[in-house]
C-alpha cells in the first residue's frame, strides 16, 4: 500500500510541473540541448522573469538539473538540461486535469510543427531516400484503439533503445551523429460531415466493402 501511495505522489508531482505549456515547451528545448533562462526567453519570445519562474518550477520538480554557470557582465548565467523527457506517461497524463490538456498538446504541437516546418525549409525533410512519411485514417473499436495505444508505447521504447544504442556508437567513434525527429501522433479525429448539408455521416466498418474497394 504505501508503495501505490509513493507511485501517486510522483504521478501528482509530475502534472504539477506540467501544468503550464511554457514548462513543456522549455522542457522540449532542453531536452534536445543545455540552455540558460535568458536563452530560452530569447527562443521563445517571452519575458525572462516568467521563464525563469517556470525554469525554477522545473527545477523543483526534478525535471530539469544545473549543469554550468558562467559570469556574464556581472551576473551569473545559469545553464540547464532535462532530466525527463517532455512526455507523459498514461498514468499521468490521467490524472491532469482536463482544463490543462490542450494547452499541453499544443505545445507538443507546436514543437512537431516547427521541427517539420524547419526540415522542409532547410531542405533536409527528403533528403534521406528512407525518409518516412505516412499518414493513416482509421476505424477502429475500442480494443483496435487500445491495441494502436499499446503499439506505439512499444514504439516508444524501441526508439529510446535505438537511442541508447546509437550514442554508444557515436562515443565509441564508430560514425557521427545525425539529428533526427521522431513525431507519434494517435487522436481520435470529429465525426465526418456532408460537404453540402453539414449533416453527420455516419462512417461503417464493413470489412466486405473495403474489400470490394
Amino acid at each position: 500500500m504505501p508503495k501505490t501511495k509513493k507511485k501517486e505522489g510522483v504521478e501528482q508531482i509530475v502534472a504539477k510541473a506540467f501544468a503550464h505549456p511554457l514548462r513543456v515547451q522549455i522542457l522540449i528545448i532542453l531536452n534536445e540541448r543545455v540552455a540558460s533562462p535568458n536563452l530560452l526567453s530569447q527562443e521563445l519570445d517571452q519575458s525572462l522573469n516568467l521563464v525563469a519562474y517556470h525554469v525554477r518550477v522545473l527545477e523543483k520538480y526534478d525535471c530539469i538539473e544545473l549543469v554550468d554557470t558562467k559570469q556574464r557582465r556581472g551576473a551569473t548565467e545559469h545553464f540547464y538540461r532535462a532530466t525527463r523527457r517532455q512526455f507523459l506517461s498514461d498514468a499521468e497524463w490521467a490524472r491532469m486535469p482536463e482544463a490543462l490538456r490542450p494547452g499541453l498538446s499544443g505545445a507538443m504541437l507546436k514543437a512537431v510543427f516547427d521541427d517539420i516546418e524547419e526540415a522542409v525549409s532547410q531542405g533536409t525533410f527528403d533528403e534521406l531516400e528512407d525518409r518516412h512519411l505516412s499518414r493513416v485514417p482509421m476505424v477502429v473499436d475500442k480494443q483496435g484503439w487500445g491495441d494502436v495505444t499499446t503499439l506505439l508505447l512499444g514504439t516508444l521504447d524501441r526508439l529510446l533503445e535505438i537511442q541508447a544504442e546509437s550514442s554508444e556508437r557515436i562515443a565509441n567513434g564508430d560514425e557521427p551523429g545525425m539529428l533526427t525527429k521522431v513525431e507519434m501522433l494517435h487522436f481520435k479525429s470529429p465525426t465526418e460531415k456532408d460537404d453540402t448539408t453539414g449533416a453527420e455521416v455516419q462512417v461503417e466498418a464493413d470489412s466486405e466493402a473495403a474489400a470490394a474497394e
